[in-house]
């Protein structure tokens, strides 16, 4: 017992074995369905409403139609410099409904900024890197979604490490719980 332990002990000394990251989490400051397509609905283009007080979150690709998630983060106090960024992972909840099949998730930055009670598919375009992809079953709570390279961008472009993600699915309707329900979208900052 002794012996493992100084050997452990060793490895870490010269460097052998990685020190273990920290980690923070935050839940999103904001967030919001935003519908893009050409359907009227009643006397207003679906794509004017805005969908940022709801309990869900929708997303879709079917029948001409794209609905995204929009969500907005700031990073954890305490994170000095994005060379001291590890990895970020966004984690949403577990699907309130979803399609029986498997679908993916993509995250992607979002570029400009957007208020939760006025953001639709006019006032926020889906533009910004694709970041990173997982598959997803059913109602099973989706793997985290590699963000990194944005938390590393608002460390180096905003004055309070604020951001936003569009979270796209490849599919049929997913619906995820907002904000507004108490289950917010996560973001996993782990540091050097």
């Amino acid at each position: 017992m002794k012996f493992s332990a100084s050997v452990v002990i060793s490895l870490l000394a010269c460097g052998a074995v990685p020190a273990v990251a920290d980690m923070k989490t935050v839940g999103a400051t904001k967030d919001a369905t935003v519908v893009y397509n050409l359907i009227q609905c009643g006397n207003t283009p679906c794509a004017l409403i805005n969908h940022g007080m709801e309990p869900t979150l929708s997303a879709s690709q079917q029948n001409g139609e794209a609905v995204r998630i929009l969500l907005g983060f700031t990073l954890p106090a305490g994170i000095s410099s994005s060379d001291s960024i590890a990895s970020c992972q966004l984690q949403m909840q577990r699907p309130v409904q979803g399609p029986s099949e498997q679908y993916g998730l993509t995250a992607s930055q979002a570029l400009g900024s957007w208020d939760q009670a006025t953001v639709n598919g006019l006032t926020s375009l889906p533009t910004g890197k694709v970041l990173g992809s997982v598959q997803a079953t059913g109602n099973e709570r989706p793997n985290a979604i590699d963000v990194t390279d944005a938390c590393k961008d608002a460390m180096n472009g905003s004055s309070d490490g604020s951001f936003s993600l569009w979270v796209d699915t490849s599919g049929p309707t997913v619906m995820f719980p907002s904000m507004k329900t108490g289950a917010a979208s996560m973001l996993r900052v782990f540091t050097n």
